[in-house]
């Protein structure tokens, strides 16, 4: 009768032995280089790259007894290592002379002494061969780029979920912020509100001080403004309806517009016999001379496949930039499935054609299944050659000057978890429409948006948040690093306001203004001046906080953001009180004293549902600086009395104040659709004003059905234009 107990207990013991085998087989570590493709593993050299740990390593083990770099020839290169705080990534540096000219191949060996947080080992050793090159490396076939497509098809289909990034729409500001965009008129008129002096930023209105042009509805709408009473639409350019116009560019005698276009068929079987894909979108630029106001003459297009992400213009050259994700799912099934991106000129025909393989480049660890392309072609001759760069991998910024252009890339640390642990910045020459890689550097963390980003007598400015607000595990915390011209590190501030994450920066001259929140509004005034030694010289805490810095003069700044209000009512997150939106607000803040930064003047608008376009894109603030006036829409509500959640609507339109450092924040104007407050229930969208601006002695508010002009003198609506 004890026979049975005796088999139910051999029975357990068996199954309890093979579930600690799978228990300590699952507390082995594994390892694995991000970027591997096809067994080959390419790192920069001046850049740190990194390895992912199964599971987090006991950090006593990481030393250079257990972990090794040899060449080649057998010979140890000295370089170091950094765990990161997940203790998952480790960092390799490279070694302080650089890594030897010859040979330039390498073998990393790790050892049974490194051991996880529970004491487990390796069962051996593990050895990763990589290569070391001083430029972003290219696919040696097209076998190999599919092979790329392929991995990462396989991880995601493992981990089951696809989380990827796409370039962050750039909303806050820079060093400088006066376009020389060749809009040229004698008319005093607006000029886009750009992040840097001389360099143009790509948006849906401009104008030359005489007439107005408009991107909406898809078309391109040019209106004669001047003079205001007496304002006409001149002529259109309808687009067909798989184009979506999204920006525009003014140039003397041509616009440029810029935007996406969309299609849905296959193209026939090549002679080649390699699989096309559909193409499913293109970014495009479209060169109209209007030399005739009446009469636009198109004169060339532009294509890339991908998504539009973003524009600039120096001088008579435009650079725009896309996005895109090939079906890469396809190659599962047909290995010869043609992946390489497609542009097209009309210089040389109507079809899209595959970009030579030696022309597509990847940026080392950064396994993501979409490629970044850099477009620029020269407005002012329309045989101009068409210049397209293609680099592997997600941008998910940008940042340019009148000499550079830095695309940021983000770093994951432990792929399971998607988590962004390190930024690479990549750093290109501009000369005319010619982009030429130039260097590239890493900094810990991720940039908020292209205003994280500055270039400031040679030296560049990146602003990060490392970890996440509301994760106990890894907390957040924020900083800014210098570069040289090298994208080598020379200075860095760290640890600021732990446990929050970025909202603004601003760079003026050597001075960073950085906004961070969690519950309270710190803004961090850091003198850059010595790039070597960057030091924080005051703080300000103040509710609410900034998603846009604007400055005025040297000491002062303007804050365009949200109010808040700290709920401690119990309904807590995580045992941390709520934090609820009261309306936007704007700050006026005085930096007169840089190591006491204050908070100067304060106007809140409307209730919690109250917003603006400013505080997603710094294109849509209005500046008149002879008159100190500032002005943005805005679509207007109030909290209803007796709720917490909603509010009704008041009016939409256009704000205008005065600020000046003597008077503080004043209203000016409120610029309604219609005269008077609207009193309809919800906004309109037709009705929403997108952008203001200002010709000679009048402010003009533009919306997708009409332009209204009003004086500057008294405020008063003198005409409106239907331009539906």
């Amino acid at each position: 009768m004890k026979k049975p107990y005796f088999y139910l207990l051999i029975l357990a013991g068996i199954v309890l032995c093979a579930a600690s085998g799978l228990y300590f087989y699952l507390q082995k570590p594994s390892v694995m280089a991000e970027g591997s493709i096809d067994g080959k593993l390419m790192v920069m050299e001046e850049n740190p790259w990194s390895l992912q740990f199964s599971a987090p390593v006991r950090k006593s083990t990481v030393n250079s007894k257990n972990i090794s770099v040899k060449d080649s020839d057998g010979r140890k290169v000295d370089v170091s290592f950094k765990l990161d705080d997940d203790l998952k990534t480790l960092y390799i540096e490279p070694p302080a002379g650089g890594y030897p000219d010859e040979p330039r191949h390498f073998t990393l060996s790790v050892t049974s002494g490194l051991k996880t947080k529970m004491g487990y080992s390796y069962s051996g050793d593990t050895n990763l061969t990589f290569a070391v090159t001083e430029t972003l490396p290219a696919f040696d076939s097209t076998k190999e780029l599919t092979n790329y497509f392929k991995t990462i098809a396989k991880r995601q289909k493992a981990q089951q979920k696809a989380e990827f990034s796409l370039f962050r729409n750039s909303r806050t500001e820079s060093s400088e912020d006066k376009a020389a965009s060749g809009e040229s008129s004698g008319s005093a008129h607006s000029e886009t509100n750009n992040q840097v002096q001389g360099v143009d930023e790509g948006d849906i209105v401009k104008t030359d001080g005489t007439y107005i042009y408009q991107v909406k509805n898809g078309e391109l709408v040019i209106s004669k403004a001047v003079p205001a009473d007496s304002m006409e639409v001149v002529s259109k350019v309808p687009f067909k309806e798989n184009i979506n116009p999204r920006h525009l560019f003014l140039d003397r005698d041509k616009v440029v517009v810029i935007g996406d276009s969309w299609t849905h068929y296959v193209e026939p079987k090549a002679a080649d016999d390699i699989i096309r894909r559909p193409v499913q979108g293109s970014a495009f630029a479209m060169v109209y001379d209007i030399s005739d106001k009446d009469k636009p003459v198109f004169e060339r297009k532009v294509e890339v496949e991908g998504h539009y992400m973003t524009s600039r213009k120096i001088g008579e050259n435009i650079y725009f930039i896309a996005n895109l994700y090939p079906d890469y799912w396809m190659a599962d099934k047909n290995s010869d499935i043609d992946l390489r991106p497609r542009v097209m000129d009309s210089e040389s025909g109507e079809k899209l054609t595959p970009i030579p393989l030696s022309r597509i480049k990847y940026f080392p660890q950064s396994m993501q299944p979409n490629y970044t392309m850099i477009a620029s072609l020269n407005i002012a001759d329309p045989k101009g050659e068409f210049n397209v760069q293609t680099y592997l991998g997600s941008g998910n910024g940008m940042y340019m000057s009148k000499e550079n252009l830095y695309i940021a890339v983000e770093k994951v640390g432990d792929p399971d978890k998607w988590d962004v642990s390190s930024t690479e910045v990549y750093k290109f020459a501009v000369k005319n429409s010619n982009v030429t890689f130039k260097a590239s550097g890493n900094v810990p963390g991720r940039i908020l948006n292209q205003f994280s980003m500055d270039e400031h007598e040679g030296y560049f400015r990146i602003a990060t948040t490392d970890g996440e607000v509301w994760n106990d595990d890894r907390p957040s915390s924020n900083a800014l690093y210098i570069m040289d011209g090298n994208m080598k590190k020379t200075g860095e501030v760290t640890a600021l306001a732990k446990g929050e994450r970025i909202y603004s920066v601003r760079f003026m001259g050597d001075k960073a203004y950085i906004v961070t929140f969690k519950q309270v509004d710190p803004l961090f005034v850091i003198d850059t001046a010595d790039p070597e030694q960057p030091k924080v010289l005051g703080e300000l805490k103040i509710p609410g906080f900034s998603t846009y810095l604007h400055p005025i003069g040297e000491n002062h700044l303007i804050g365009f953001g949200f109010d808040t209000k700290i709920m401690d009512d119990g309904k807590s997150f995580n045992g941390e009180p709520r934090i609820t939106r009261n309306g936007m607000k704007i700050s006026l803040f005085d930096i007169t004293d840089f190591n006491n930064p204050k908070e100067a003047d304060t106007e809140i608008i409307g209730g919690a549902g109250t917003h603006s376009p400013l505080l997603e894109d710094h294109k849509a603030l209005f500046r008149e600086p002879t008159r100190n006036l500032y002005g943005f829409p805005v679509s207007v509500y109030h909290d209803k009395e007796g709720s917490e959640y909603e509010q009704v609507f008041d009016y939409q339109g256009a704000l205008l104040y005065e600020i000046t450092p003597e008077n503080g924040i004043e209203r000016k104007a409120v610029l309604t659709a219609e005269e008077g407050m609207r009193k309809d229930i919800y906004e309109s969208w037709e009705n929403n004003v997108q952008r203001l601006l200002y010709i000679d002695d009048h402010v003009y508010t533009l919306s997708n059905q009409k332009i209204d002009a009003y004086s500057l003198g008294d405020f008063k609506k003198e005409s409106s234009l239907m331009i539906e």
